[in-house]
């Protein structure tokens, strides 16, 4: 379909043409919802270029899925929702590895030739053992909770009397610190004792 057409229809009606393979249309929606989508990838991550992977990751699925594509809401309250799930994605992915590198810090034998490696992964452990302990007691249970006990958002509000969003709030929340834990210790910087 013409550009200049396409910038006329509704998103809806975009959304309709992209099930039929219509490049432009999906040029269109792209464009008209990249700003805001990227700003709330950046608050929630920190950092442009990962925010960038991570809108390109959903739109390139939203191209790959278009045959199948229902939307019951609105487009932008259903892209914001996958974008919300992605960032979520993004984080437990960063925090699965960080935990692996816990795991082997804690199995590595002290005398191993690689004592370095022993020494950096047990440091880096302890930071991220500094950041839990400087959360929120709440954010620090539902995270305990959510990665240590394996538990469910559900199960977690339940436990917890608190809602399903709260719950996977505090964990979005919780990420975020030992991402910035993280990423400080990788370069080299000390944070202050509150994140």
């Amino acid at each position: 379909m013409n550009q200049n057409r396409v910038d006329r229809l509704s998103d809806i009606d975009l959304i309709g043409l992209i099930r039929g393979n219509d490049h432009s249309a999906f040029r269109e929606l792209y464009n008209r919802h990249r700003g805001p989508l990227l700003q709330q990838a950046c608050l929630k991550t920190g950092s442009v270029a990962d925010a960038e992977d991570i809108l390109q990751e959903l739109f390139i699925h939203l191209w790959e899925k278009r045959h199948s594509l229902h939307i019951t809401g609105t487009v932008p309250a259903y892209l914001h929702i996958a974008l919300r799930n992605r960032i979520i994605n993004y984080y437990h992915s960063a925090l699965t590895r960080l935990e692996h590198a816990r795991q082997h810090a804690d199995a590595l034998p002290q005398a191993a030739d690689n004592g370095q490696m022993a020494l950096a992964l047990k440091e880096l452990s302890a930071q991220v053992n500094d950041a839990l302990d400087l959360m929120p007691e709440k954010m620090r249970v539902v995270y305990l909770k959510s990665r240590e006990e394996g538990l469910s958002a559900p199960l977690i509000a339940s436990q917890l009397s608190i809602s399903e969003q709260t719950v996977r709030n505090q964990i979005s929340n919780a990420l975020k610190r030992l991402k910035t834990k993280i990423d400080a210790y990788y370069k080299g910087q000390s944070l202050p004792n509150s994140l």
